[in-house]
């Protein structure tokens, strides 16, 4: 539910490092009319003619493979045999096509390229240049990203620390092997997202106008909102909100406001949202709670805009483009946006 902004310096240098990788895979495995392993050991033999249609296809594509938008992505997906995207159950007999082309682009490519962990490992440098510090996905969790080198002088392997987020593939390897290392496919996010994303086939369901990528997303694609779910706080909310207690917490719920069915249904965000009750009631006593004389104090004492008054009070991002640097972001804003908070604010900062 965060937008990802693209890195386009470092994009070309993820390309530069992957086109020529696979373009070599590609024409050998083309030559050979076989696919080999590194240690020359035969993982796909005899492919046919067919076969070597597709894989043409593939290495005369490979830049837009790589380094191509989502819409360029897309078409090659349209163009690409059903052979390879099909979704297989994992006693499927799977064809030689397949096979192929998951050895050339998710072993060599993704495992070998991009996911390992040795220190020429893409995964850090792709993810370290994205620069996003949140789960773009649910906004509920930290991606953290260290990769401490060790000194030439320090000869233990354990000082060498490493970490970072799990790279998903919106456009699922299994279904779509040939999108393993295309930029635009591989998505930081939290191991809870990248898990109940699993293997669902995307590519269909953003089709189907059912699903937004990360990179498309805009600001108003989703939207929080709270609900009184019991007559007793209704009650209060229209006669006297100075009552309201923290002992009201499960008396309100939350709403999560989409078109795209499926972004919830796979990460089922409006359920898990419902663990968050304790920060939309803390909200609502800020906003029925904090006098406008302590506003008007920030602003004597130097908090002159806007959002200088909304980070120091609910201890979070305001503008779209940050909200990716702090959990629960889009919410707090949402809500706080809801209670009519944030145009006290603007209009405690024009009075003055």
């Amino acid at each position: 539910m965060i937008e990802i902004k693209p890195n386009n310096t470092y994009q070309k240098e993820f390309c530069r490092n992957l086109e020529t990788c696979l373009y070599k895979q590609l024409k050998k495995s083309i030559e050979n009319k076989k696919v080999l392993s590194p240690n020359k050991k035969e993982i796909v033999s005899n492919l046919s003619d067919n076969d070597i249609k597709c894989l043409k296809y593939l290495k005369r594509n490979i830049k837009k493979i790589v380094g191509g938008d989502l819409e360029t992505l897309q078409a090659v997906i349209n163009e690409v045999t059903n052979e390879i995207s099909k979704k297989y159950k994992k006693n499927d007999s799977k064809p030689k096509i397949y096979q192929a082309v998951k050895h050339i682009f998710v072993d060599r490519g993704y495992e070998a390229k991009i996911s390992t962990t040795s220190d020429t490992s893409i995964a850090y440098k792709l993810v370290e240049n994205l620069g996003i510090k949140t789960c773009p996905y649910c906004n509920r969790s930290y991606i953290s990203f260290v990769n401490e080198k060790k000194s030439n002088e320090d000869k233990d392997e354990k000082s060498n620390k490493k970490t970072r987020p799990q790279l998903d593939h919106f456009y699922p390897k299994a279904i779509y092997p040939f999108l393993a290392c295309s930029f635009y496919n591989l998505i930081p996010s939290c191991s809870a997202c990248n898990h109940m994303k699993s293997d669902d086939d995307s590519y269909k369901d953003e089709k189907d106008g059912n699903l937004v990528h990360p990179y498309n997303i805009k600001d108003g694609d989703f939207t929080f909102s709270y609900t009184l779910n019991d007559l007793k706080i209704t009650e209060i909310f229209d006669t006297n909100k100075k009552d309201i207690n923290f002992e009201y917490e499960e008396s309100i719920g939350i709403s999560l406001n989409t078109n795209y069915s499926q972004n919830n249904e796979y990460f089922q965000l409006q359920e898990i949202y419902q663990n968050h009750k304790d920060i939309v009631i803390e909200l609502i006593l800020k906003e029925i709670n904090y006098p406008k004389s302590y506003i008007d104090e920030l602003i004597k004492n130097g908090f002159g805009t806007e959002e200088e008054i909304y980070r120091f009070i609910f201890s979070n991002y305001l503008k779209t483009d940050d909200l990716h640097k702090r959990p629960l972001s889009k919410l707090t804003r949402d809500i706080v946006e809801e209670l009519g908070i944030l145009e006290k604010i603007k209009l405690l900062i024009k009075e003055k």
